[in-house]
């Protein structure tokens, strides 16, 4: 019996489907929060003074709500600490770090166990280190508060 095309081009197109599907599903990091977290991110919001918001998602180990309306009625897209729901604007202006802001920053990385890093560039609120790497030679991609240079997250390289 020969194999008609619909046979031949049935599996192509399941695979396509099933890797179209992988492509397009969120990364395992974004996701929405839990009942708990909800209830803790929505105290932090309001005690900043704002009443409603669209959405809220967890990206590279951050909260980012989207639209929350603020006292004044003014809509601003935010970033909210894991762990100590901290609010933060993501409007803040983008920018590199100043020779002061890099000092402290590499004294606090540096306790952390980091040897080096790259640039270090706030970015929607937050510092952005590219390339800090470990004793070890690992690489991480992190993301530090603003002020206490916590590490909020780290993305590792390669």
């Amino acid at each position: 019996m020969k194999p008609t095309l619909s046979l031949l081009v049935a599996p192509a197109l399941l695979a396509g489907l099933a890797f179209g599907s992988l492509a397009l599903a969120p990364s395992a990091q974004a996701r929405q929060p839990d009942q708990a977290e909800t209830a803790r991110i929505t105290e932090a919001l309001r005690a900043q003074g704002y009443q409603q918001w669209r959405k809220i998602d967890l990206d590279d180990g951050v909260w980012e709500v989207d639209d929350a309306v603020d006292a004044q009625g003014n809509r601003h897209d935010l970033r909210v600490t894991p762990e100590t729901y901290r609010v933060f604007l993501e409007s803040t202006p983008d920018r590199d770090a100043t020779p002061e802001e890099v000092t402290r920053i590499d004294q606090a990385l540096r306790s952390a166990g980091f040897q080096s890093h790259g640039r270090i560039r706030l970015d929607d609120g937050l510092w952005d280190v590219d390339n800090a790497v470990m004793a070890d030679g690992t690489r991480f991609d992190l993301t530090l508060e603003p002020d206490s240079f916590r590490i909020l997250h780290r993305d590792r390289e390669g």
